[in-house]
């Protein structure tokens, strides 16, 4: 299958330190990648080399979007949400339409809105909402532009169990009605397990594995992510010392 992003022996150095060393894997079009490893691992460097953040040093990327100068053709929710506090749903919306587009469409906004069930919010300002509606909101401004791909990094933080339900249905929603490509960036590997179909594991700036999920279960004979994780890591730390 086709990839939307293709990542060829890339390496890059921050602060003299080699944080991506040779870093080869790609995120297959119409996939929900699983982008996994540690804190420190480098999924956050990775994902500011897909939207051209930083430059590699060394290697090759590759994007496959329809129209690589727009601002549309990709989505993002990166660290928390960020939002105007001071301005309801639909005004943010609109705001974040018009840097983005330059221009707004109300049907569209208010579509998006409805997806993530922040339709009905009124004139109730951003900084009143709940931890769950604040990230609903932020993956609804994600979606402006109609992006062929999402690259979410820990859209779930911090919510509670039914929030973390609510975001999950969304992605299948989106998913279902889009036919959009995700990167999901999550230590909550047991929700993760239930909306991935590929897998991409980072430790130390190396990229461990790069494959499908049940194929991933299978290679290590586990029963869930999580566990395919920790057998995967603890292999990876005995290669590192020997």
């Amino acid at each position: 299958m086709e990839n939307i992003v293709s990542f060829n022996k890339v390496s890059k150095k921050l602060g003299g330190a080699k944080v991506i060393n040779k870093a080869t894997f790609g995120i297959r079009k119409n996939s929900i990648c699983g982008f996994i490893g540690p804190n420190g691992a480098g999924k956050t460097t990775i994902i500011k080399l897909i939207f051209g953040i930083i430059s590699p040093d060394s290697g090759k990327i590759s994007i496959n979007v329809k129209d690589k100068g727009s601002h549309s053709s990709m989505g993002a929710i990166v660290g928390s949400a960020a939002f105007y506090g001071h301005l309801d749903a639909y005004t943010n919306m609109k705001v974040v339409s018009e840097m983005k587009k330059g221009s707004y469409d109300e049907e569209e906004i208010r579509s998006l809105l409805k997806l993530v069930h922040l339709d009905k919010t009124g004139r109730k300002k951003a900084r009143d909402f709940s931890l769950g509606m604040k990230q609903r909101l932020a993956i609804a401004m994600s979606l402006i532009g109609d992006p062929e791909f999402l690259v979410w990094d820990e859209p779930l933080n911090g919510l509670d169990p039914e929030g973390i339900i609510e975001v999950r249905e969304i992605i299948n929603e989106i998913r279902r009605k889009k036919n959009a490509t995700f990167l999901i960036s999550s230590h909550i590997l047991s929700e993760l397990d239930k909306i991935a179909d590929q897998v991409v594991l980072i430790d130390r700036g190396r990229i461990l594995y790069d494959n499908d999920l049940d194929r991933f279960l299978e290679e290590y004979q586990a029963d869930s992510m999580e566990e395919s994780y920790m057998k995967c890591i603890r292999e990876a730390g005995a290669a590192y010392e020997n």
